[in-house]
C-alpha cells in the first residue's frame, strides 16, 4: 500500500504537466502602402506581440498589419517595385506561402518580388 501512494502522486503530477497549454508562436507583417516600407515578427509568445514586433520594425507611421500569422505556418510578402503594391499570404509551407504572396500581389503592380518570408515554430 506504501507504494501505490508514490506511484499515484507521480501519474497525477505527469497529468497535470500534459494538461497544460501548448506554447505557440506567432507572426505579422506590416507594410506602409504611402512609403513601401515593412516589417515582420516571427514566433512571438502572444498575436499582439507579434504584431507589435511587425509595427516597430516597419517604421512608418501609415503601417499597418496586413497578415497575421499562426503558429506552425509560414508567412510572406510580395511587393511590385516601387513598393506601392502588396500581396501577403500565410500556408504550411515556406514556398507556398511565397507563391500565394506573389498570386496576392496585384496583376497592375507588375513584377511583384517576395521581400520577406519566414515560417512560426
Amino acid at each position: 500500500m506504501r507504494r501505490a501512494l508514490p506511484i499515484a502522486a507521480a501519474l497525477s503530477a505527469l497529468v497535470q504537466l500534459t494538461a497544460l497549454p501548448a506554447f505557440a508562436e506567432y507572426g505579422a507583417i506590416a507594410w506602409d502602402q504611402a512609403t513601401g516600407k515593412y516589417g515582420a515578427s516571427w514566433n512571438q509568445p502572444a498575436q499582439r506581440r507579434a504584431d507589435e514586433g511587425a509595427l516597430g520594425e516597419c517604421g512608418a507611421s501609415g503601417c499597418k498589419i496586413v497578415r497575421q500569422i499562426g503558429p506552425k505556418l509560414c508567412g510572406a510578402l510580395a511587393l511590385s517595385e516601387d513598393g506601392k503594391m502588396a500581396g501577403a499570404a500565410f500556408r504550411r509551407d515556406r514556398d507556398a506561402a511565397r507563391v500565394a504572396a506573389l498570386r496576392a500581389c496585384p496583376k497592375k503592380a507588375g513584377e511583384c518580388i517576395v521581400r520577406v518570408t519566414d515560417c512560426n515554430k
